[in-house]
């Protein structure tokens, strides 16, 4: 090995190492800050009407997400743990997902691709743009996607009311009044119960997150 393929195999390792350490402290700084909403703020667990949910809105312990499609570790929490936590959690009723997407961001097409999600939910079949979204949300931003949307508002009244009529407009502004007032500084956070937990889990840390919360609501 040459000094030139060392100098290349000495800055990787340092590399890996930074970003080892970068994730390792970026987990850390979240889980300390870990904190509790007041009385005041316990509203921000009610379900909304146009709210995503995953699961029984009548289910014993909810969960409220605040997501962003464009955000890495919002779309590792869907290939990553959902899908456990779905057959473990949501289809037997014990919790349920509320998703809150950020919206608000002065970008057009984002814009209107929010408030899209938002309406089709509400009144469409949400599982096709949900899929689209985690696989490549850049397509919000094609003119394909574009026209989608002014057909649905062409062949849908219901939809053109929700997405032009200023509710989707309202209910996004209200998830990023509610993240301001939270003091959350990015996503996926998630609230569970009474307290907030920002960014990443893995499945089996929100296991044990959901089994303490059922234990706590079955004493009380």
């Amino acid at each position: 090995m040459n000094k030139s393929q060392k100098k290349r195999g000495l800055i990787l390792l340092i590399v890996i190492s930074l970003l080892i350490t970068g994730i390792v402290g970026y987990n850390l700084i979240n889980r300390k800050r870990i904190t509790t909403i007041t009385h005041n703020e316990t509203s921000i667990s009610e379900e909304r009407d146009l709210d995503i949910v995953f699961g029984s809105s009548n289910a014993e312990v909810t969960i409220v997400a605040y997501f962003s499609y464009s955000c890495t570790f919002c779309k590792k929490f869907f290939t990553d743990v959902y899908h456990s936590l779905n057959d473990e959690f949501l289809v037997p009723g014990k919790a349920k997902l509320i998703i809150r997407l950020m919206g608000n961001t002065g970008n057009i097409s984002l814009d209107n691709a929010l408030k899209t999600a938002v309406c089709v939910n509400k009144h469409g079949n949400y599982e096709y743009l949900h899929e689209l979204f985690l696989h490549d949300f850049g397509a919000v931003f094609t003119d394909e996607f574009q026209s989608m949307i002014d057909e649905f508002i062409e062949k849908d009244i219901v939809f053109a009311e929700c997405l032009l009529g200023g509710d989707a407009e309202e209910y996004l502004a209200k998830n990023a009044k509610d993240f301001e007032m939270l003091k959350l500084r990015g996503t996926p956070t998630f609230i569970i119960g009474s307290t907030i937990y920002p960014g990443y889990r893995d499945f089996e840390a929100f296991k044990a997150i959901i089994n303490n919360e059922i234990v706590k609501q079955t004493t009380n």
